[in-house]
C-alpha cells in the first residue's frame, strides 16, 4: 500500500504549491490567531494551545498538521467583557448573562508565538513566527487591533521516502527550500461581535535563502476575511454564527459557514460546511479556569471518493496566568 500511497500524493505536490499551502484547520474559529496576528494578546490571560489534525485518516503517507501557538497581553489593565469573565468561575448551574466592555480598557501590546509542522507524505513544510499587535478602544464598547508577525518557513522533500519505478526519475531528488514569512492583520471586536482581515506569505518570493525559484518551492499569498455575532438565546445558551472568506494568489476564493451553539459558556458544539462540499462536525468543552478540549470531524471529497475515512483533529487549550479564573475567553468565544 505504501508503494501505491507515497507516489499518489507526490503528485499532488505540484497542486499543493498552485493551490492552499497553509494547513487547513476546521477549528480555526476558537483559534483565529493561526490566522491573524492581530489576535495577540486578546485576552486577558496567557492563551496556549496544542493541535493535532490527522487527514484521510486510515491512508499511509496522508496530510498529518501538528502546531503550538502562544500569546499574552502587555500592559492589559481592563477587565471588561462578559460577567462570566469574572473572578469566580460559575459552576455549570450557574448564570452567564452577557456585559460590555468596561470603559476602562486602556490601549495595550500583544505578543505572540506559533510553530507549525505540516507532512504530506515525503513533502514537509515547517514554520515558525513570532507576532506583535497592539489594541485601543475605538469607542466604550468597540475595539481594534493591528498585528504583525515575522518568521521563517522551510519546505523540502525527503526522496528516499518514495518509490519511483524508474530510479533515474529527475523527481527523485531531495531539496530543501527555507525562506521568509511576513503576515499581518487586523481584528474589530466588541462584546458579541468581531470582524477580521489579515494576508500571510506576504513576501511571496521576493527573497530566497538558497537563491533559487521554482515551481515546487513558489509561495503564494494567502488572504482571509471572518465575521462572527454571538447571539443570547436564553441565559445559558448561545449561538453564534460566522464566516471565513480565503482567496489566494493564483485560485479562486472559497468561503466556510461555521455556527456554534454555546452552553454556560462551558459546552459547545457545532458544524461547518465549505464551499467545496467539506463539512465538519466540532465539540468542545471547558474542563475549568485554565483547560479546555475541542475536538472536529471533517469529511471532504477526498473521503467522498473512497481515500480515508475523513479527518480529524484535536485541539487543548490552556489560560496561563489566569488570575481572574475566565472561563470563556472575552473576545474569542
Amino acid at each position: 500500500m505504501k508503494r501505491l500511497i507515497l507516489p499518489f500524493l507526490f503528485c499532488l505536490l505540484p497542486l499543493l504549491a498552485s493551490a492552499q499551502q497553509k494547513p487547513q484547520y476546521s477549528q480555526y474559529s476558537i483559534n483565529n490567531y493561526l490566522l491573524n496576528p492581530a489576535i495577540a494578546g486578546i485576552e486577558e490571560y496567557a492563551d496556549v494551545k496544542i493541535g493535532s489534525r490527522s487527514a484521510m485518516s486510515g491512508v499511509e503517507g496522508a496530510p498529518r498538521t501538528y502546531y503550538v501557538s502562544a500569546h499574552a497581553p502587555i500592559g492589559y489593565t481592563s477587565r471588561g467583557g462578559r460577567k462570566s469573565a469574572g473572578r469566580r468561575s460559575p459552576s455549570f448551574g450557574g448564570s452567564s448573562k452577557g456585559g460590555r466592555i468596561s470603559e476602562q480598557f486602556r490601549p495595550h501590546h500583544g505578543v505572540g508565538l506559533l510553530a507549525v509542522h505540516d507532512r504530506v507524505g515525503a513533502f514537509y513544510r515547517t514554520e515558525a513566527s513570532m507576532a506583535y499587535a497592539y489594541h485601543l478602544a475605538l469607542s466604550r464598547e468597540v475595539r481594534l487591533s493591528g498585528g504583525i508577525s515575522a518568521g521563517l518557513i522551510q519546505q523540502q522533500q525527503r526522496a528516499d521516502e518514495l518509490q519511483f519505478a524508474n530510479p533515474g526519475d529527475a523527481a527523485n531528488t531531495n531539496w530543501n527550500m527555507m525562506k521568509p514569512n511576513l503576515s499581518a492583520g487586523l481584528w474589530l471586536y466588541g462584546s458579541n461581535f468581531y470582524i477580521g482581515t489579515s494576508g500571510t506569505q506576504l513576501l511571496g518570493n521576493a527573497v530566497n535563502f538558497d537563491n533559487s525559484v521554482q515551481d515546487r518551492n513558489l509561495l503564494y499569498e494567502h488572504y482571509f476575511l471572518t465575521g462572527a455575532y454571538r447571539f443570547s438565546v436564553t441565559e445559558e445558551i448561545s449561538l453564534v454564527p460566522s464566516v471565513m472568506l480565503m482567496w489566494l494568489q493564483t485560485a479562486p476564493g472559497t468561503i466556510d459557514f461555521n455556527l456554534r451553539a454555546v452552553y454556560q459558556d462551558r459546552l459547545w458544539v457545532g458544524g461547518s460546511y465549505r464551499q467545496n462540499g467539506n463539512f465538519a462536525v466540532l465539540a468542545g468543552v471547558t474542563i475549568n479556569h485554565i483547560f479546555d478540549l475541542g475536538y472536529a470531524y471533517d469529511r471532504g471529497v477526498e473521503a467522498n471518493y473512497g481515500m480515508g475515512n475523513g479527518n480529524h483533529e484535536v485541539v487543548l487549550g490552556m489560560r496561563i496566568f489566569n488570575k481572574a479564573k475566565v472561563l470563556c475567553p472575552q473576545n474569542l468565544w
